[in-house]
């Protein structure tokens, strides 16, 4: 992907799209890639809101001017941050968040979306919520979700593993995202027929066997997945992929988790895989999801 391509920021004026905002920008100064700053007004949605609870067209300063003029202001203020030359644009799209934005994205040189999650109130939460969740399914771009404020570059990277295509493309994005940060590359290996060894009545040395065929194997994998993503720090750990993603970036105080947005197995193109879906909902930290 071209230097030039821009890094998209959707926002909906909330605390959490501030943090994605001020995320984006620092990846933008780093990158040196032009920031465009995205917001999504639904009249449609506004005046069905105002007819339900009775308001005024301006009550709550929801209209299109208003929504410019906040545009307008946030993009002041990272001019006044990172200087007059930072080279940030705005622009105001219509109707439905995911929708208009993904069709906005087709059109555009983008290398990067990045998104925060819910807004600050129930009606936010309620759009910018499911938005989200619809852009990170249908984009083809690399997706961030941003949880925490943004108080300097990654440090502490965790990359999830099993060792398909998607998860070498999640692992060279990593790389390329934050190549000063440490980092690891996590696989999580199960039995899986163990349950059936059992209740065909196999000795506990015969599943005990089994598990250590799948530990070598495993350990085998990920000797060979590691060598094409030097410098990392290689991590084998039993138990169900997002559970001990989960746990692992907690006991690692890891700061961002890279993975995949679909496995190595048949899912639908259009669909998250359960893993992807539970770490993004569980995740104490940032989120980048390779397509």
């Amino acid at each position: 992907m071209p230097q030039t391509a821009n890094i998209v920021v959707a926002t909906d004026f909330s605390d959490g799209a501030r943090h994605a905002l001020r995320r984006a920008a620092l990846i933008a100064r780093r990158s040196g890639a032009p920031l465009v700053v995205v917001h999504v007004f639904n009249d449609g949605l506004w005046a069905s809101i105002r007819a339900e609870l009775g308001l005024v067209r301006d009550a709550a300063g929801h209209t299109a001017e208003a929504a410019q003029a906040r545009l307008a202001q946030l993009r002041d203020e990272l001019l006044a941050e990172f200087g007059a030359d930072f080279p940030v644009r705005t622009e105001m799209l219509s109707g439905r968040a995911a929708r208009a934005i993904g069709e906005y994205l087709t059109a555009l040189p983008a290398r990067l979306l990045v998104v925060g999650e819910h807004g600050e109130n129930w009606v936010r939460e309620a759009v910018l919520g499911g938005t989200a969740l619809k852009l990170l399914e249908n984009t083809r771009l690399p997706v961030l979700l941003v949880r925490r404020p943004a108080t300097g570059e990654y440090a502490r990277i965790v990359v999830a593993t099993d060792f398909s295509p998607t998860a070498d493309r999640a692992a060279q994005l990593a790389r390329e995202f934050s190549p000063e940060a440490w980092h690891c590359l996590l696989h999580a290996y199960s039995v899986h027929f163990e349950g059936r060894m059992r209740l065909a009545s196999a000795s506990d040395a015969d599943i005990e066997r089994y598990r250590e065929h799948e530990r070598i194997n495993a350990l085998n994998r990920m000797q060979t997945f590691v060598a094409r993503h030097r410098p990392a720090e290689p991590l084998l750990v039993h138990g169900y992929p997002a559970t001990a993603l989960l746990e692992q970036a907690r006991t690692l105080e890891a700061d961002l988790i890279v993975l995949g947005k679909h496995g190595g197995g048949t899912l639908e193109e259009n669909l998250l895989g359960s893993v992807t879906q539970n770490v993004l909902y569980h995740a104490g930290c940032d989120v980048l999801l390779s397509p």
